[in-house]
């Protein structure tokens, strides 16, 4: 029988609809679409009203608590999709994507038409979140192009992908030189999509995906890359920290630009030196050595 998705539609003033829709996708472990007022998310039929809404009430809460001013809250709609119908809202909106020099991010439905120097990256996100079209998201895979070109210190680095929701940074990885590539995250379903994104891309042998999180990871990595949000990256700061093999690089992002001096902060007093700062919109990336 051909399943159902809830879709809870919010909309909310366009000024945090984004930090927003990152607590929802933080708090859901889900993907966002985001639209002309607000964004959706889908979440399982299954799940029960007593699960689902106090998720994300506790979301719009934590969205208040940072916001530099009050907001009204937002307008929820709820209402019940069929599975072709959800899927196909993915492909109006998921197009080729060009990220850096070289990556080209391109959906399994669309045909690429790469250049002699691009490298291709096909993608389907699923219900994991990761397409290349996010601020947080296209700040990682810049990093990691431009770490392969002139950052990295050995011929062939490890990568740690924390949080790897579509495996699009462990992915982009492997395929820009990293030697090898581990990709966690505690939603089962991700991990799922995941996998299909490796088997279409041919990286099942190049990248290890784990159900669970950093306690589930033994060896040390040279480049350890979070994609998550600000506060779950300050209460993971000793375990990310911990990962980073010595003259490693530790990677954040999903941090909003108002939050990346306490961001910093708490991992400098960790002992890690920041290195660099970017910036694309409202969102930012900071990267640390383990070295002075």
């Amino acid at each position: 029988m051909a399943k159902n998705w809830r879709c809870v539609a919010v909309e909310a003033r366009s000024d945090i609809v984004e930090e927003l829709a990152s607590e929802v996708a933080t708090q859901f472990q889900r993907g966002i679409e985001l639209t002309d007022t607000g964004f959706r998310v889908y979440l399982e039929e299954g799940i029960p009203d007593d699960i689902w809404r106090p998720l994300l009430q506790s979301a719009i809460r934590a969205a208040q608590d940072r916001s530099t001013k009050p907001f009204p809250p937002p307008i929820i709609t709820v209402s019940l999709v069929p599975e072709e119908e959800w899927a196909a809202t993915w492909k109006v909106h998921f197009k080729p994507l060009r990220v850096g020099k070289r990556l080209l991010v391109c959906p399994t439905w669309e045909e690429p038409k790469p250049t002699a120097t691009d490298i291709v990256l096909r993608i389907d996100p699923g219900r994991a979140f990761g397409t290349g079209h996010h601020e947080t998201t296209r700040l990682c895979l810049e990093w990691l192009e431009d770490f392969r070109e002139h950052g990295s210190t050995h011929a062939s680095p490890t990568l740690l992908d924390v949080g790897t929701g579509s495996g699009i940074l462990a992915m982009a990885g492997v395929l820009l030189g990293f030697e090898s590539a581990i990709g966690i995250d505690n939603d089962p379903e991700a991990v799922d999509v995941a996998t299909e994104n490796l088997q279409t891309n041919g990286l099942e042998r190049n990248v290890r995906l784990v159900v669970g999180g950093l306690k589930d990871i033994s060896e040390p990595s040279d480049v350890v890359i979070a994609n998550i949000q600000a506060d779950p990256l300050v209460s993971l700061a000793d375990d990310l920290i911990r990962h980073v093999r010595s003259g490693g690089r530790l990677v954040l992002s999903g941090i909003l630009v108002n939050q990346k001096d306490s961001v910093r902060r708490v991992f400098e007093s960790k002992g890690m030196t920041l290195l660099e700062l970017r910036i694309d919109g409202e969102w930012c990336l900071l990267a640390f050595s383990n070295q002075p």
